[in-house]
């Protein structure tokens, strides 16, 4: 199952430019305009008067588009003319580089982005270029160069005072981080959130994706409640200013969420909604995850056709973008599965050779895991019981280690079942008591020990 935790396509705030107090009041008023003729399809009526009351400086573009339709020179509204920004030093280059990002083409933002990491730029032009090269990375699921870049873009940017832009590089490394399940990831999203909050204004956009970051986090750790919390306070908040991709992933979360929770009605809704704002944005590949979801949602529920198709819509599309790796772990254990159900055996193994190729490529070792239990059923199902027991407990060491209680659970309940079957009951005694700790101690909040051990090392012992 995937979840979207990385972010939405826009950039945040860059530094923006001093003006001259007043000026731009004056100029609009001359003009005899509305701020919703100034801003008109360019920002917000609110962006407008807050860089009126000097409550927010304008970028240059937006300065421009003030300078037209006021018919004023930009010269005007400067405190110094000679402060008029150059286009030289880096700022076509960094357009570029926005342009790319915006539209979703990552590997171009790392081919002209790296080649300009040597020139000679400003720190601010310096800040701005690792901060679309660590977002591209992350994007790319290359999380360690992602780290590096983004870190460095948010010492960059504190240490220019340029809060705005700290805030946007800080989530992006907590995301960089929830790539590779490191346990910093929650609390440094948790500090970009509390420092998006003390911003004035509070940009709800940024806020929004933060939230929808944190919730998506609390998926991959399983924490269902926490999960939903934060998506719903993330909904509102992309509610508010109508961000297509933000409810986008807000829905797909929520889908995933229910789907955990066994909800597959509202589940179903959700990731209906998810698509459906998925397609308006274009976002491909976001579609094709969700296609996965689906299709696991209606494998669970028995309704194989149907699960196929979506699982090879999301295969097809995953493969034909080429950027998401991790998503084809998942589809292709989940079409082993939807083989296995049909009889298909042959077909089984060879999805389950790919998931577990997958798997190991991207160092998904949920994706291993799934791979080896359902492995471990068609051994089961060739009558290779010592094969079977192998891969049951492989698929049980990696979910311990990764301590995914409801996951370990689960094959916990599983192998026992199989060993019912056997006619193994000791075996699928000690298996059951297993699953019963699990469940116990997730609830204590502590690590699954003693009795799980146990079983693991005699079915390991086959």
């Amino acid at each position: 199952m995937l979840t979207a935790v990385l972010g939405s396509k826009r950039r945040g705030r860059r530094k923006g430019v001093a003006v001259r107090p007043g000026s731009v009041l004056q100029a609009r008023k001359e003009a005899g305009l509305t701020l919703a003729q100034v801003a008109a399809g360019g920002v917000t009526r609110a962006a407008i008067h807050l860089i009126e009351t000097g409550r927010s400086r304008p970028s240059f573009e937006t300065l421009e588009l003030i300078a037209e339709r006021t018919n004023r020179p930009l010269e005007f509204f400067l405190l110094e003319a000679q402060s008029v920004p150059s286009k030289t030093g880096g700022y076509h280059e960094l357009r570029e580089l926005e342009r790319l990002t915006m539209t979703r083409e990552f590997r171009q933002v790392l081919d002209l982005g790296v080649g300009l990491l040597d020139k000679p730029w400003s720190p601010e032009t310096l800040g701005q270029l690792r901060f679309y090269l660590g977002q591209a990375y992350c994007r790319l699921f290359q999380a360690v160069a992602a780290l590096d870049h983004l870190s460095a873009a948010r010492a960059t940017f504190e240490q220019l005072g340029d809060e705005w832009m700290a805030v946007e590089a800080l989530d992006w490394e907590a995301s960089a981080m929830g790539l590779v399940d490191d346990p910093r990831a929650i609390p440094c999203a948790l500090e970009a959130l509390e420092r998006c909050r003390r911003l004035k204004p509070r940009p709800a956009p940024t806020e929004a994706r933060i939230l929808g970051h944190i919730a998506g986090m609390y998926v991959s750790a399983h924490s269902w409640s926490q999960a939903m919390r934060y998506y719903e306070a993330a909904l509102e908040a992309a509610g508010s200013v109508k961000d297509i991709l933000q409810l986008a992933k807000t829905h797909h979360g929520l889908g995933t969420v229910y789907q955990r929770m066994n909800q597959p009605v509202r589940a179903s809704q959700h990731f209906d909604r998810a698509l459906a704002l998925y397609s308006i944005e274009s976002d491909l590949s976001a579609v094709y995850r969700v296609e996965n979801d689906m299709g696991e949602l209606l494998l669970r529920e028995g309704n194989l056709e149907s699960a196929e198709l979506h699982l090879h819509k999301a295969l097809v599309g995953s493969d034909q973008l080429g950027i998401d790796r991790k998503v084809r772990g998942y589809v292709m254990g989940n079409l082993a599965e939807v083989s296995m159900r049909k009889g298909d055996r042959s077909q089984a193994v060879e999805y389950l050779r790919q998931a577990l190729e997958a798997g190991e490529s991207t160092g998904d070792e949920v994706v291993i895991a799934n791979a080896h239990m359902l492995r471990g059923d068609l051994e089961e199902a060739n009558h290779d019981r010592a094969a079977a027991d192998h891969n049951f407990a492989a698929a049980i060491q990696i979910l311990q280690y990764l301590k995914i209680p409801d996951r370990l659970r689960e094959a916990q309940m599983h192998v026992a079942e199989v060993l019912e079957a056997r006619g193994d009951m000791t075996g699928a005694a000690r298996h059951w008591r297993a699953a019963a700790e699990v469940g116990t101690l997730r609830a204590l909040g502590r690590p699954a020990a003693g009795a799980a051990a146990e079983a693991q090392e005699e079915t390991a012992a086959g």
